[in-house]
Formats: C-alpha cells, structure tokens, sequence
C-alpha cells in the first residue's frame, strides 16, 4: 500500500479541544438548518440583505449549508466551544480535517481546497483563509487560528503527514478532497463542460469550468474542482447542490411505510406509466439550487381519488429528475451526457426516466463508487504513481450504461408543470418574503 486518499462530507463541521482531542460537541451535519438565524443576522447586519453579498470573493452565498454559520452557531450556542475559544484549545475543521488529525495524532492540523472552498471563508482566487470574511462571518479577530494551519492541494505526497497507529501505520496521506469533487474526479470529468450528478442524500451537479472561477447569476455556485499538486493551477466548477435525493426515498421508506427498502421504491414507481399529473415537489426544509428558497415546503399537487401509492412513488422519482433538470438548465451550457453515480443511480428505471425528462443522454459507470475512486486518485497523484489527471485521458474505463432520451416524452410540457408546482410551494414560510430571499 503506497498512499492513503480520504474524501468526506463536505460543509459537516467539528470543534474539538486541540489538547484532549475530544470532540466538544456533535458534528452539525451539511443540512442542519439550526443556523438560519445567524445567516439572518448577517444578511441584516453585514450584507445589506443581499445574500450574494460575498459571492465574488467565495463563490457561495450566505444559506446555512455553509460551515461558517456552523462555526458561529456553535460559538453563540455551545458553552464548551466557547470556553476552549477562551483557553485558546478549540479547533475547528470539516470531516477531512478532523480525520487527518486524529490519523496523525495531532502532527498535521490541516485541509485541503475543495473543502476549504465550501466554509465560506476562503478565497476562491487566493485559495487561503481571509481575515475580513472571517471576522464577518465568526464575529471574532484573528479567527484564523481556530482554524486548519494550512489549505493544501488535493494531492500531495508529505503535506498530510503519515498514519501514526493501526494496520496502517507508517502508511502515508496523500490525498484529501471533498466528497462531491471527488466523485467529479471518479467520473473523470478532467475537460471543461463535463457534468456529473451525484445522487446521494442530496443531489449535487459540478461542472468542470477549467482554469476560470466562472459566476452564476442564476443560483449556482462556484467553488474548486481540484488541485492535484502545489504547482499546479486549481480546476474551477460551477455547481448546483439539492437537498433532497435519497432522504425523499428514505422518508417514503421510514414514514409513509411504502416499502422496506429503496428497490421496492422503483419498483412501486415503475409499475404505473404516469403519474396521471400528479406533482411532488420534495421541498422538506426549503429549497436550494437553483431557487434558494429556504421558505418553501413540500407540495403534492393534482391529487385525484384515482392516484394510487405507485403514482406517488413515480412523482417522488420525477421530482429528482426535474430537481436535476433545473440545474442543468440554470448553467446555460446544454451538455452531451450527464454522468452519474449514488445510490439512485443504481435505478435503471430512474435514469431511464432522468434522461428522457432532461433530453439528454445519462451514462452511468460499471463502478458507481466514484467517490472513492477520486480519493484514490488524488493519493496516487500524491505519492507519485501517476503525474496528474492527463494521464488519465488517454485510458479507457470500463463500459458502463448508457440511456438516450426517449423524443416522445413531453419532456417540455411536463417540465413547465414541474416549474408551476414549484411556483406554487414557494413562500408557505414567512422567510421567502424576506428581501434577502427573493433572488
């Protein structure tokens, strides 16, 4: 075994005392809408009720998916975070951070771009942390030092220490990148315009921008897609993140009791032909990309006593589809295949039904664990059994599965229904009113 590689749930954020190493609280997981009232409270006070207010200099814009609201809320909320603040022992990090700390027993106290890009506190163009952003965003001076030491390359081949105890030991870290780029890297989406969508809890499209940080006016995000060395220069994404793709599937399994596990979901889903008009607009806590509408709540709308559970089930899989479908129409660039992995992907009923809904061809990997694979990838970089991602384009993967668009769907017209339900779950909470949330 040359090189370890480790990829995470990004924007998941931790606080841990540097000294004891425990944890001072549970990890606020990437969902956890708890911060809402501190984004209001910057939105009000900081950004003049604009919430692309910092979107220039992160990329992002103030939602609480991000963990610098995560860190802030731990600060005014959590007495043990606070009191390690004071003593000067509280360290904070993402999943990755954490991880590599604890692998290496402390020795390396650090991060890596892609998951530095998703804190809000980092410069996109800089790829370092910013004291402005952070005094902000935390509320506190010289915030920095509660924070990874160093922003390094997803690969590298001593910047993330060696592994100190286990089967492992003396093994080096190579590499580290966030789940989502490192799915993106899996799937091999080295060219500018190639698109990958992860179905996982949430769904979250990244397409490959090249060596530009390209903006969106149209509720995306910008952010990195990987830097595979120090020398070289980082590969920029623009990205549309979903909330809801497995968690609508686990809640149909988990509380309305339809089936005892995801299969019998699709299988519930493919057993009708329609959905006889019905529209489930999955907006459990809000909605994210491309509409930023954390007011908005779940709505099923064309009901009639003739739809069954199997026409639910069929919506609840369309819902994703279109959710993708927004996204990929919100980059404005229309791309030749949207590559796929996740759970969901595993359908081929939903993929299927994905491709005609959107009109374009879905291709999915023999290998769905294109997640892991990224990670491995950024290692072998790392520890040198590979020179980057060019050596990467000349070498054929495994066939995988194609599904071409079916031209009869009434992809169109369903596609405008979609839009109208949409419209129509929007405001239901007052904070869609609000004039920071009416982008």
């Amino acid at each position: 075994l040359k090189a370890v590689g480790v990829t995470n749930q990004r924007e998941t954020t931790l606080a841990w005392d540097k000294n004891s190493g425990d944890a001072l609280a549970p990890a606020m997981l990437w969902f956890d809408d708890r911060t809402k009232g501190v984004c209001d409270d910057i939105l009000k006070n900081v950004a003049g009720g604009n919430p692309s207010h910092f979107q220039q200099q992160t990329g992002l814009r103030i939602n609480p998916y991000f963990s610098a609201f995560k860190m802030k809320w731990l600060i005014d909320n959590n007495e043990a975070v606070r009191k390690a603040m004071e003593s000067e022992s509280l360290s904070f990090g993402t999943i990755e951070t954490f991880l590599i700390w604890k692998l290496t027993q402390g020795q390396r106290y650090v991060t890596d771009v892609t998951n530095a890009s998703r804190t809000m506190l980092m410069d996109l163009k800089t790829l370092q942390w910013d004291d402005d952003l952070c005094e902000n965003l935390l509320g506190i001076k010289a915030a920095h030092k509660y924070l990874p030491s160093e922003i390094l390359p997803n690969a590298d081949p001593k910047a993330y220490g060696v592994i100190q105890e286990g089967v492992l030991k003396g093994v080096p870290l190579c590499g580290a990148i966030g789940d989502q780029q490192s799915a993106l890297v899996g799937q091999r989406c080295f060219s500018k315009g190639q698109l990958k969508n992860t179905f996982g809890t949430g769904q979250f499209l990244l397409m490959n921008c090249g060596e530009d940080i390209v903006y969106s006016e149209e509720g995306l995000l910008s952010t990195v897609a990987y830097q595979m060395g120090s020398s070289r220069v980082p590969t920029y994404a623009i990205e549309g993140a979903v909330a809801v793709s497995g968690v609508g599937i686990k809640w149909m399994i988990e509380s309305l009791g339809f089936a005892s596990k995801p299969e019998e979901i699709m299988e519930l889903a493919s057993s009708v032909e329609s959905t006889k008009g019905l529209y489930f607009v999955p907006a459990f806590n809000g909605l994210m990309a491309p509409h930023w509408k954390p007011g908005a709540r779940g709505i099923m709308i064309g009901w009639t006593n003739y739809h069954k559970r199997e026409h639910l089930a069929r919506a609840l899989v369309e819902a994703l589809c279109f959710q993708c479908r927004d996204v990929v129409e919100a980059m404005h660039v229309r791309p030749s295949v949207i590559k796929v992995d996740g759970g969901v992907a595993r359908s081929d009923f939903a993929m299927q039904v994905l491709a005609d809904l959107s009109q374009t061809t879905v291709e999915r990997p023999t290998n769905i664990e294109t997640t892991a694979l990224g990670a491995a990838i950024a290692a072998g970089i790392g520890c040198g059994h590979w020179d980057g991602v060019d050596d990467f384009e000349h070498k054929e993967s495994a066939p995988g599965t194609c599904f071409e668009p079916n031209p009869t769907a009434k992809a169109a017209q369903k596609y405008e229904r979609w839009l109208e339900a949409v419209s129509r779950c929007v405001g239901w909470e007052p904070q869609d009113q609000e004039a920071g949330h009416d982008h």
